[in-house]
C-alpha cells in the first residue's frame, strides 16, 4: 500500500513505467502543466488498465496575471507530500523524478519529522520505487589456518603471560605430569583466562530502535535489529540480515525501508558502549 507522486513534467512518460505492477491499494497522483501534458492513445490505455487510483493535478506555473515561477510544479508537489504526511496518512510514499532537489525535502523529513516516522523516496520511476534492494552475494571466507600447538617450555611461559594463575608452583606440580602435559595446558588456560564481558548499547541506540520498530515490538525482536545493525557493513548487508530474521520478503522491504534513512547514524550510536555497572 503506497501513494505514488508523479513529476510528470520531468520524467515524462518513462516515469511511469512500471505502473502495471500497481495494486488496489495503491494511489497514483499525476502532477502536470499545460506546458507539457501530452497523451498517447498508449498511455491512455494503460492508465484505464491500472489497478491503482488514478489522480491527475494539474498545476499553476504563475500566479494569476504574474510571471511564471521557477520550479512551480515542484513546490505544489512537495507541498501535497507534506499535507499527506499531516493528515495522518501511513502509507508509504514516493516521489517519481529526477530532479535531485527534492532530496532537501527528504533531508528534513529525516531529520525533523521523526514524530511519527513514514517511509518518503525519491525513484526515477514507479519500476525503480517497487525494485527490491540487490541482495548482497554472499563472500566465502578462507578457512583458517591451524596454529601450531606450543610444547614443553615454550607453553609454559605462555601460560604465565596469559593467565592470571593462582601460583607459580601450582603450575610446577601441573606441568611434572608429563603424560597429561597438553590436557593440563588447555584445562588451565580455558580456567583462568579472562572473561570479557558482551558489551551493552546504550538505552538512547535501543530506544531509537525499538521506536523505529514500533512500541509493541518484542524486546527479543529490538535487540535482533540492534545487533543487525552493529554487525552491517553496509545497507545491502542490513538487507540481507533482516530478510535472514523475518523470512518474509514484505515485511522484511517495510523494516529496511523505515531503517534505511538513519542507518549511518544508528551504526555510529551502536559502536557507543554502555557503562559498566
Amino acid at each position: 500500500m503506497a501513494i505514488y507522486l508523479v513529476d510528470y513534467e520531468n520524467v515524462y512518460i518513462e516515469g511511469l513505467t512500471g505502473m502495471e505492477q500497481l495494486t488496489e491499494e495503491d494511489t497514483l497522483h499525476i502532477f502536470y502543466t499545460h506546458n507539457r501534458c501530452g497523451l498517447t492513445f498508449g498511455l491512455y490505455e494503460q492508465l484505464i488498465a491500472c489497478k491503482a487510483a488514478v489522480k491527475l493535478n494539474e498545476v499553476a506555473v504563475s500566479p494569476r496575471n504574474g510571471d511564471p515561477v521557477k520550479n512551480a510544479l515542484d513546490l505544489q508537489l512537495m507541498l501535497y507530500t507534506g499535507y499527506l504526511m499531516g493528515s495522518g496518512s501511513t502509507e508509504d510514499l514516493y516521489i517519481i523524478s529526477k530532479d535531485k532537489d527534492f532530496l532537501l525535502g527528504l533531508d528534513f523529513c529525516t531529520h525533523y519529522l521523526t514524530e511519527n516516522p513514514i517511509h518518503l523516496e525519491l525513484a526515477p520511476s514507479i519500476a525503480a520505487a517497487l525494485a527490491e534492494p540487490e541482495a548482497e552475494e554472499p563472500v566465502q571466507e578462507e578457512a583458517p589456518v591451524p596454529e601450531t600447538p606450543l610444547s614443553g617450555y615454550d607453553a609454559f611461559v605462555q601460560a604465565l603471560q596469559q593467565s592470571e594463575l593462582p601460583s607459580f608452583a601450582a603450575i610446577c606440580d601441573q606441568y611434572a605430569k608429563p603424560a597429561e602435559e597438553e590436557n593440563v595446558l588447555a584445562d588451565l588456560l580455558t580456567k583462568h583466562a579472562p572473561q570479557e564481558e558482551s558489551p551493552l548499547f546504550t538505552v538512547q541506540y535501543h530506544n531509537t530502535v525499538r521506536n523505529l520498530l514500533g512500541k509493541n515490538t518484542d524486546e527479543e525482536t529490538v535487540s535482533r535489529v540492534c545487533e543487525m545493525i552493529s554487525d552491517s557493513t553496509d545497507l545491502v548487508s542490513f538487507n540481507n540480515a533482516l530478510a535472514r530474521y523475518y523470512k518474509d520478503g514484505q515485511r522484511t522491504k517495510q523494516i529496511y525501508h523505515k531503517f534505511k534513512p538513519k542507518f549511518e547514524d544508528l551504526r555510529h550510536l551502536s559502536k557507543v558502549r554502555s557503562p559498566r555497572h
